[in-house]
């Protein structure tokens, strides 16, 4: 999926630049991503306005002035792309069926939103879901997902309590998405190497202190990360067998719950070497 900074950076972008304004026109490469047929998509999005747009967990929801939601969802490779009414105008972005992605030949979106003022596309994702939806079925959605990890309602003692009962390892427990949403593999990675804490750690031999530089590192990380231009920094997620960047050592990895976690064996150890900041 994409990450969580990817689409908090992408939600800022669609409401500056098209909340107030009315969906013009929708398409979608394959009918089979959405969970009703494009001809109702249109009959239903084409003069609505739209209200705003939220992210939850690792999903982009569109607020229509009718109280419906378009719901999306997107796999890892997605690439965004915003075209304004002046970008159209200056030839920078010309209104065409197609999009060139990084210079290269034009492909057409596998999903293109327009408005009055603009368009926004998608392209690239290996998997793409799109689901119009009632306020309630929205609700129901979403009352699967735990908490926002940026959530204002969240710090350090409801993050630790929320880990509470679970026996298990934490790079598993900060990747469950019904206790902390939107938390991917590679995100957890890199929560685990700035609390100096391995991912392996079972969570019911953490401290209080533990869980709060967790919970601080985790803040810290996705704040600085979708304060960044377009390509996310990872300092372990995907290095297994290259160098640590703080103390040169060889990157670790070991199997959890089926999935690669990376780690450094001398930066990181079962517990917390200092508090990591103060959140919440």
């Amino acid at each position: 999926m994409a990450e969580l900074p990817e689409l908090e950076r992408e939600r800022k972008k669609l409401n500056q630049l098209f909340v107030g304004q009315r969906f013009r026109a929708i398409s979608l490469l394959k009918e089979s991503w959405a969970n009703v047929s494009i001809e109702q998509l249109q009959q239903g999005l084409v003069g609505r306005q739209l209200l705003y747009v939220e992210r939850r967990a690792k999903g982009i929801v569109f607020h229509l002035d009718d109280g419906r939601r378009l719901l999306l969802t997107v796999g890892n490779g997605a690439l965004f792309h915003t075209a304004t009414a002046a970008d159209e105008e200056s030839g920078i972005h010309e209104n065409t069926e197609t999009i060139a992605v990084n210079g290269n030949t034009a492909i057409q979106p596998q999903l293109r939103v327009s408005f009055d003022q603009g368009r926004w596309d998608v392209t690239g994702a290996r998997t793409l879901s799109l689901q119009w939806l009632s306020a309630k079925e929205m609700d129901d959605i979403a009352k699967e997902w735990g908490l926002e990890p940026l959530s204002r309602n969240l710090n350090a003692a409801l993050f630790q309590n929320r880990f509470a009962k679970r026996r298990t390892a934490l790079r598993t427990a900060l990747t469950n998405q019904a206790i902390i949403a939107g938390i991917s593999p590679a995100i957890a990675d890199e929560i685990c190497f700035r609390a100096g804490i391995v991912p392996t750690v079972k969570t019911e031999t953490l401290s209080s202190s533990d869980w709060e530089a967790i919970y601080n590192s985790m803040v810290q990380w996705l704040q600085e990360a979708i304060e960044q231009p377009e390509i996310i920094s990872y300092a372990v997620s995907g290095r297994q067998g290259e160098t640590c960047s703080k103390c040169r050592t060889k990157l670790s990895d070991a199997v959890i719950s089926g999935k690669v976690a990376v780690y450094c064996s001398s930066c990181q150890h079962e517990h917390a070497p200092e508090a990591v900041g103060t959140h919440g």
